[in-house]
């Protein structure tokens, strides 16, 4: 995923319009990824974990409350007179979470069940809410097409998502252990597809890339960190578990980038894209770096400690025996 989006857009860049004619094929592409990535959600998981709030109630209100805020104030300060990028700023980090918060997740030992409850919960309410928080955020300083985004996003995500599911529950997840594997490489393929052909449309305006861009890459770096550390501090205030708050940090922290790219290139005008494209270039870095940081570092201090403890009590049982 680190190398899989950005050369996306390198891509797109390079092909430019000989690959634009391709749009159409986007929503598909999408909603294949989307299907695919829903197999592996169980809904007897899914009931488990809403009868359990508490995780809930703090990724929305860090996801969905504090980071589209912070993301609209911080954008709003330096990008005054470009309310698209302000616009954008709010598209990015007021759309859903990204399904491979789930793989993030398992590398750090999260709470698989809650990883996949998130991702559904938000994916399902991603019509609503992503809609409302953009167009409350930035008023009438862009003209928005709200109709437009949730019916895009009904058909991208929540549509396959539903369809996903019922087939893994009606296999059994059988689906899942031998169907899904399969797709994994076609899903590679179709989001490179997405992203290189989204980010076709606007790539004359990217090329013309000059000093002016800098405070726009430089805020998506910020933010991309920013939301990790917030993810883990509200885990941290609502007193969560473990394994609990390393799922409600990586929900947090990413999100469905190449839906916002979907989006910001079909219902906003091109500057709004900027944000987002940058996004793609440091999301999948910035949580490699900032997981390991978080919660890698102490992992790997408490299993060298236990070692040293093991080792303590080796030499001392000889000892105890003499």
């Amino acid at each position: 995923m680190p190398i899989l989006t950005p050369t996306g857009v390198i891509i797109g860049l390079l092909l430019g319009t000989r690959i634009s004619w391709m749009k159409p094929a986007v929503t598909w592409l999408f909603a294949f990824i989307t299907m695919s990535g829903a197999f592996g959600i169980n809904p007897k998981d899914f009931f488990r974990v809403i009868s359990r709030p508490k995780p809930l109630v703090a990724f929305f209100i860090g996801s969905h409350v504090c980071m589209p805020l912070f993301a609209w104030a911080i954008a709003s300060l330096v990008f005054r007179a470009d309310p698209a990028v302000v616009t954008g700023f709010v598209l990015l980090f007021s759309i859903p979470t990204a399904v491979v918060g789930y793989i993030w997740s398992s590398i750090y030992h999260g709470d698989g069940a809650l990883s996949l409850t998130l991702i559904l919960l938000d994916t399902i309410l991603a019509p609503f809410v992503t809609p409302f928080t953009v167009k409350f955020l930035t008023h009438t300083a862009v003209q928005i097409d709200t109709t437009g985004m949730m019916l895009s996003l009904v058909w991208m995500v929540v549509i396959p998502s539903m369809v996903g599911i019922c087939v893994n529950y009606i296999t059994k997840g059988k689906v899942n252990d031998h169907v899904g594997p399969c797709l994994k490489p076609f899903g590679k393929v179709a989001l490179l597809m997405v992203v290189a052909i989204n980010v076709s449309q606007i790539a004359d305006e990217i090329l013309k890339f000059n000093i002016t861009y800098i405070p726009t890459v430089l805020l998506c770096l910020l933010l991309a960190c920013v939301g990790f550390l917030l993810g883990k501090l509200t885990a941290k205030i609502c007193k969560l578990e473990k394994d609990q708050m390393v799922s409600v940090t990586f929900a947090i922290g990413l999100r469905n980038i190449s839906a916002a790219l979907v989006l910001a290139i079909s219902f906003f005008p091109p500057h709004s894209a900027l944000p987002v494209i940058f996004g793609i270039v440091f999301q999948q870095t910035v949580c490699a770096l900032t997981g390991q940081r978080l919660f890698g570092v102490r992992e790997t201090v408490k299993k060298l400690e236990n070692k040293t403890k093991a080792g303590d009590l080796q030499e001392q049982v000889p000892m105890l025996k003499k």
